[in-house]
This record gives structure tokens, C-alpha cells and sequence, in this order.
């Protein structure tokens, strides 16, 4: 008997670890030769990735001056947890009352529907809408007979509460509707364990320490930091800033390949569009573990986000101001001294200013006027005041959103002078810097009678530049060889009515020629004759240039010659400290010849330094032979219906060898002398000039200052 139970406690034993051993085995098949395998397997099906936000690059000026950045926010964010329906619209209720008692909005995006008053949202609001607001009805009631009752959108709001939605009863309309809010983002939009939805933006400090404290109140709300853009000097650089705003459906297509994603905000124009690859930055992430009831259980990796790089522009803040309000100043007061015998009906609305370095391009100063506040472009878009600003923004008769200075397209009268010289000069047909031509004070081509304001004799150029004699430069131009083809070729050279190539938004504008006559001539029998030279000659007829062209221009006139590509970008600045500077200075050296340009630049120099002139008068602070410039008064064509001329000045300093070059342009400025004082402002104020007591302001109708003037058919 003892033997037995002796062999049964053997074989139980060999049993026990013959068992053990097939476990190792399993275990050891499992954890060491396909345990890597298996690992991949839970990995996959249990792990997530969340993306992690990049904070966006700052701007700065040449200087390190901040013109926008991004503050740290805190954004409210809410997964789904499993519980009842009803549990959940009391804490999505409670939720919107603490947002509203700290004064944060709420994302609501049912308000373009129906809106808090239970009135159609602006949508669907209106009969224009009646197509779009059937639409939407279908994507929310799916049966025919319960689409034919919904009338109102009190009667959608209904529908939603009680049919799709099953809001208590006890809820009033008002409460109904803060948890209907929530409940349409989460139908729409979808909320799951992992991926949150965003519930607000930009929350208030007590908001997020009044979640965080009490997360058991609400079950799976959180807050997280965001980043919210800023603009530090709206006035002053919206137009070169821009703004970012959400992208829309084209862009997302164009660029998800990229990694963005619909919800993201992106450059839409100036600098922020320009350089939205640079300023964007890397998304970080965070690959964590869920399980499908519970969430993230925890967290396996993080790899954080990597800031946008800060982008250092070539404008000065200062020179900007100076600039800016040098142009309010000289608008306000062609407003205030409005006189309708002088032609100056008081209708000046608008103007930009342009400095740039005449050595190599960039930009030390562009202001256009009236401006914007491109922080309103950041408002979430259930944010009724801000949206009303930016509708407002754009149906704005002054149009404060165009930048004047690169897409504002002009006449630029005689500020286009120095081309017409350049193009007879470099003919060969006239006799050089004396060339003499005789001015009556009219000079009648084809019927048409051209007047120039002055009966200025026989004159020379010099002189020519200094009265800014219409019959002049007109005569020159129209001499054998020279003519509207030769002109064309130099203002083409010079760049104008061509882009720039500057990183922002701009327009071309147009030379006056045959191809442009051909677009912009209603009479379509009309042939190109001496005429339309004679107009052109002096900035006119078809003619419309920017100011950023008209600033460059003067630059290639001062410099020798060369025309430089304008550029906003001075370096970008990783987060790791790597600079990249901006080399891509690609001027071009004219096929221009130094006499021509000297004879042009010392006609410019005497427009200054002839004593008792506007020019002479403005540009007092500086010595004598310091500056040189060209005045510009560009009719509109309606100055007989009350509508003023605008007003041009371009201009170089120093004379000899300018550093920087000036164009300041006006709308309905009245006359182009009215322009030197901001141009001379701007200078001074790069040059360190201190100015001195304010002098007797020039006459209104100064002898020999001509007015491009509309041309009239001869008696």
C-alpha cells in the first residue's frame, strides 16, 4: 500500500511538472520569440496619437521689436464617457453657465441656424436663404410629414428638443438650448474616449481653475494649453502682418497632404501667408494607451511640438509710426483747408508711404491708410461683434483692407517725368540736359489741346523739372525716334507697371501703351496717336502704377542705375537658435548710361534746391544739395464734378549717393506739393534731422507748378 501511494505522489509530480513545463514553454513562446510580435498587435489596436499644438513664430521689426506673437490660452476640451444621456445634459448645462459667469464664450456652432433668440441664424436668416434653410432642415429631420411642419425656427428648435435630442421637459428654452448647443457639435462633429472636442477657446483663469479643481462635476471636460494670436501694433502694420483665420475647404485640399488638418488656422495674406511654412512649426504628439469604456489609460510617448520660427522683418516700428502719422496729419489737413477755387474739394480719404533702402531693396517703412485691426480676424466665428467688424472691414467704401502701397493702382502725373527724360535722352535725338523747347502754355496735337498750367518760355530741362512743365517733357517725347515705344521700354526697365517681386500681395498696374489701350478703351476704333504720347509723356492716360513701384523707381534713378527687388524679410530664427538670413538681393543694373541718369538726378536735385519752391520750403532741415525729388499731381478726370487730383511725391537723399528713397501717394490729395511735407518727415526722422519752427505753409496756386490736366478737344 505504501508503495502505491509512493508511485501515485511520483506520478502526480511528473504530472504537476510536465504541466509547468508546457506553461514555460507557452510563456516562453509567448514574452521571448513572439513577444514582440504580440507587442505590435496591442499597440496597434490599443495606442493612439494626439497631436500636439506648435506655437506659431513671432514677428519682430529689424530691431527685435514684437508686431505679433502668440500668448498662452487655455482651451476647454471634453472626450466621451459612458454615462446616461440625462447625466450628461446637466453637466453639459452646468458646464455653459460657468463659461458665461466668467464671461468666456462657448463654441456654438447651431447659432449660424438657429440663434440664442430662437430666430434663423445668419444662414439661413432671409428669403435670399429659403434653399439653404430647406437644406439644413433635411440634414437634422429625416421624416417628410415632420420636414413639412418645421415653419419657424422656433419650430426647428422644437423639433430638435423634443425629437431629436430628447431634451427634458423641465428644462426651460433657454437651458434647452445651451444643451442643444453641445449635443449639434457632438452629432456633427462626433466625440469619442480619445480625441476631444473643443468646447471654448481663450477661457478665463477661474474657468480653468474652477474645472481642474472640481473634474469630478464634469467627466471628461479638461482644459489644455493653447496659444491665441496677437498683433501688437495693428494701426501701424496690418497690411504687411496680415492675418491668420481658419482655413478654408480649397486650402485644406491644396495642403492636408502637409499634415493640416480642417480645424487649423493659416496665413491668409501679408507676412503671415508669405511665410505661414516657416511661422506654422512641427506638431509634437503623444502616443497613449486607451481602452474603449475608460479613455487614455496612460501615456507611452511624447514628443513635444517644435515652435515656428520667428520671422524679423526690414521695417522699423518707429520710421513706421513716423510715417503713419505724417500721412494722417497731411490728410487731415487737406480735408481742413478745403478750398474749391485751389481744386482742393477736401475729399483726401486715403495714402500710403513707402521708404526703402535705395542700396539693396528692403523696406524700412510701408504704411497705407485708413488701416484695420487684423486682431478681429482671431475672433472665433460665433463672436457677433467681431464678425460684424470684419463684414465691415470689407464693405467699407475706403476699402481699409486693400494695402495701397502694394495693390493700390494709380495715375502718378509727373512723378513719371524722369522717364519721359530718360527715354528721349537715351535716343539720341535731343540735344542732352540743354535741350531747349519752348512752352506757350498749351500745346494743341490732333485737335486735342494740352494745357500746362504755366507760360513758361523757352526752358531747358533743369528748369523743365523744377516748373514741372507738361508742354516740356511732352514735346520731348513726341520728337522723331523717341515716341510712346521708347517710353514704354524705360518705365518697363525702371519696373513699373510690372510686379516687384516683393513677398507680400501685389498687383502689376498698367503702362499706358497700344496692348494697354486695347483693354481699356471703350472706343474700340480709336489708333494710338501723339495724343495719347503727349499724355503718357507726363503720367496719364492709361497709366496706373503702385506706390511700392513708384518708391523703387526713385531708388533706381538715385542709385546708378540699378533696380533693386524689394523685400519685407530681413532673417528667420529657429527654435534652436539657427539663423537664416535673407542674401537674395537681386538688383539688376539698368541698360541705362550714367550721363542720362546724371542729367535726370541733377533736374530732380534742382526740383529742391530752387529757392521758394515746395520743395525747397519742406526739405528746409536739410543742406543744401541733400535731397532730390519729383512732385506729381495725377488728375482723376473728374475734378470738374468735384472730385480732387491725388497726390504723388517720390524723392532719394542723399542726392549723390541716397541711402533710402520715399514715395508718398495721396488719394484725391489735391496737389502733389501737399505730399512733400510727410515725405520730408519720414526723411528727417532717418536721418536724425531736428526739425526746425514750422514754416509759413506755400501758397495754393504757386507760379509755374503745373496740374496734369484732363485733355479737352481744341476750340
Amino acid at each position: 500500500m505504501k508503495k502505491l501511494l509512493k508511485n501515485r505522489f511520483l506520478y502526480i509530480c511528473l504530472g504537476v511538472i510536465f504541466c509547468m513545463s508546457l506553461i514555460c514553454i507557452k510563456l516562453y513562446s509567448l514574452q521571448i520569440i513572439h513577444g514582440d510580435d504580440y507587442d505590435a498587435i496591442v499597440s496597434t489596436k490599443n495606442q493612439a496619437t494626439i497631436a500636439l499644438e506648435a506655437r506659431r513664430g513671432d514677428i519682430y521689426d529689424r530691431n527685435g521689436v514684437k508686431l505679433a506673437g502668440s500668448r498662452v490660452t487655455y482651451k476647454l476640451q471634453m472626450t466621451y464617457v459612458n454615462s446616461p444621456q440625462e447625466e450628461r445634459d446637466a453637466m453639459y448645462l452646468e458646464l455653459l453657465n460657468l463659461l458665461e459667469t466668467n464671461g468666456d464664450r462657448y463654441i456654438n456652432l447651431l447659432a449660424p441656424y438657429i440663434n440664442e433668440a430662437l430666430q434663423w441664424g445668419t444662414q439661413l436668416d432671409g428669403d435670399e436663404n429659403s434653399s439653404k434653410r430647406s437644406a439644413w432642415i433635411s440634414t437634422v429631420v429625416s421624416k417628410k410629414e415632420d420636414k413639412e411642419k418645421i415653419k419657424t425656427a422656433k419650430d426647428a428648435f422644437d423639433y430638435l428638443k423634443t425629437e431629436l435630442f430628447g431634451i427634458d421637459e423641465k428644462y426651460s428654452d433657454e437651458e434647452a438650448y445651451k444643451i442643444m448647443a453641445i449635443r449639434y457639435a457632438t452629432r456633427t462633429q462626433g466625440l469619442s474616449t480619445l480625441y476631444p472636442m473643443t468646447v471654448a477657446e481663450d477661457i478665463s483663469e477661474e474657468t480653468m481653475m474652477a474645472i481642474e479643481t472640481g473634474y469630478l462635476n464634469y467627466p471628461g471636460v479638461y482644459t489644455d494649453l493653447s496659444y491665441k494670436r496677437v498683433y501688437y501694433y495693428p494701426e501701424l502694420t496690418s497690411h504687411i502682418i496680415g492675418y491668420i483665420r481658419g482655413i478654408d475647404e480649397t486650402e485644406y485640399n491644396q495642403l492636408k497632404d502637409r499634415g493640416y488638418k480642417e480645424n487649423d488656422l493659416i496665413g491668409k495674406t501679408g507676412i503671415e501667408q508669405a511665410c505661414e511654412a516657416d511661422l506654422r512649426g512641427t506638431e509634437g504628439y503623444r502616443k497613449v494607451y486607451y481602452d474603449s469604456e475608460a479613455g487614455i489609460v496612460r501615456t507611452a510617448e511624447v514628443v513635444e511640438a517644435i515652435p515656428g520660427k520667428d520671422i524679423y522683418l526690414t521695417i522699423d516700428i518707429n520710421y513706421q509710426k513716423t510715417a503713419y502719422d505724417a500721412l494722417v496729419a497731411q490728410i487731415e489737413n487737406t480735408v481742413k483747408t478745403k478750398d474749391d477755387k485751389a481744386m482742393n474739394f477736401g475729399d483726401a480719404n486715403a495714402g500710403t508711404v513707402v521708404m526703402e533702402d535705395a542700396r539693396n531693396g528692403a523696406v524700412l517703412a510701408m504704411v497705407s491708410y485708413p488701416a484695420y485691426d487684423n486682431n478681429l480676424f482671431i475672433a472665433s466665428s460665433d463672436d457677433k461683434e467681431a464678425q460684424a467688424a470684419i463684414s465691415a472691414i470689407f464693405t467699407d467704401p475706403a476699402s481699409p483692407s486693400l494695402n495701397r502701397a502694394t495693390q493700390g493702382l494709380y495715375p502718378v502725373g509727373s512723378t513719371f517725368k524722369a522717364v519721359s527724360a530718360i527715354a528721349a535722352l537715351e535716343s539720341g535725338k535731343i540735344s542732352g540736359r540743354w535741350q531747349q523747347e519752348t512752352c506757350t502754355g498749351k500745346l494743341i496735337l490732333e485737335g486735342m489741346e494740352h494745357d500746362c498750367q504755366g507760360n513758361h518760355g523757352v526752358i531747358s530741362m533743369d528748369t523743365a523739372f523744377t516748373m514741372s512743365c507738361n508742354s516740356y517733357f511732352q514735346q520731348i517725347t513726341l520728337v522723331e525716334g523717341v515716341g510712346v515705344d521708347n517710353i514704354d521700354r524705360y518705365a518697363k526697365m525702371l519696373g513699373l507697371g510690372e510686379r516687384t517681386g516683393i513677398e507680400i500681395g501685389e498687383y502689376a498696374g498698367y503702362r499706358s501703351n497700344r496692348d494697354t489701350m486695347a483693354i481699356k478703351e471703350t472706343d474700340k476704333t480709336h489708333v494710338w496717336g501723339m495724343s495719347d504720347t503727349a499724355q503718357t509723356a507726363i503720367g496719364q492716360l492709361y497709366t496706373q502704377f503702385t506706390p511700392l513701384q513708384l518708391c523703387n523707381y526713385a531708388a533706381a534713378l538715385g542709385n546708378g542705375g540699378y533696380r533693386n527687388q524689394p523685400t519685407l524679410i530681413l532673417k528667420s530664427v529657429a527654435a534652436d537658435g539657427e539663423e537664416k538670413v535673407n542674401n537674395s538681393n537681386n538688383r539688376v543694373k539698368l541698360d541705362i548710361n550714367s550721363e542720362t541718369l546724371d542729367i535726370v538726378k541733377a533736374g530732380m536735385k534742382a526740383v529742391v534746391d530752387t529757392k521758394s519752391t515746395s520743395a525747397n520750403v519742406a526739405f528746409a532741415n536739410f543742406e543744401h544739395g541733400f535731397v532730390a525729388a519729383k512732385t506729381g499731381t495725377a488728375q482723376t478726370g473728374l475734378e470738374a464734378l468735384g472730385q480732387s487730383s491725388h497726390s504723388a511725391v517720390i524723392c532719394y537723399a542723399p542726392a549723390k549717393n541716397p541711402e533710402v528713397a520715399v514715395s508718398v501717394f495721396v488719394e484725391h490729395g489735391a496737389w502733389g506739393r501737399y505730399s512733400l511735407p510727410t515725405a520730408a518727415k519720414v526723411m528727417e526722422d532717418y536721418f536724425n534731422i531736428e526739425p526746425l519752427p514750422t514754416p509759413t505753409p506755400a501758397p495754393i496756386a504757386t507760379p509755374g507748378v503745373s496740374l496734369e490736366p484732363v485733355v479737352t478737344p481744341a476750340p
